[in-house]
């Protein structure tokens, strides 16, 4: 016949692991929630590292004339419609083409070379038809063929 004592100490055990187990239940969940919401952050911090460098690599590839601009250039420069079409023209771009090299949309160009007087721009559109002013024809088509 077995001892009190140790059933007893058996039947407090078996409670005891019930009782820590209940309340480190929802600690466990907790923790592989996080788990979770820490390996996607890693997956993502990954993929935007990999972004930030393609970027930079492009970036690097930009025509000397994109990266030399300079603000006070950019600043002083009074860019018309007329201009705008000019430029376009001097280049052999369609309007659509030239909207690409300068990254907006190709009604802006419609829009711009439509407009009298000066131009006023929004984000760094001024600053990219300063650079595509200074660029050669090879250099303009050279630029729409890398983002083909």
């Amino acid at each position: 016949m077995p001892s009190i004592e140790r059933i007893l100490k058996s039947e407090i055990q078996r409670l005891a692991r019930k009782e820590v187990k209940a309340a480190t239940a929802d600690l466990r969940k907790a923790s592989a929630s996080h788990q979770r919401a820490i390996a996607e952050l890693r997956r993502r911090m990954g993929e935007l590292e990999r972004d930030n460098k393609r970027l930079l690599r492009e970036a690097a590839k930009q025509p000397k004339a994109i990266r030399e601009t300079a603000d006070e250039e950019v600043e002083k420069a009074r860019i018309t419609g007329k201009m705008v079409r000019s430029i376009r023209e001097r280049l052999r771009l369609s309007q659509a083409a030239f909207a690409e090299l300068v990254g907006v949309h190709k009604l802006s160009v419609y829009l711009w070379e439509h407009k009298e007087g000066r131009l006023s721009f929004r984000g760094d559109a001024k600053a990219k038809i300063v650079a595509v002013r200074k660029m050669t024809k090879k250099e303009a088509w050279e630029r729409l063929e890398d983002t083909e």
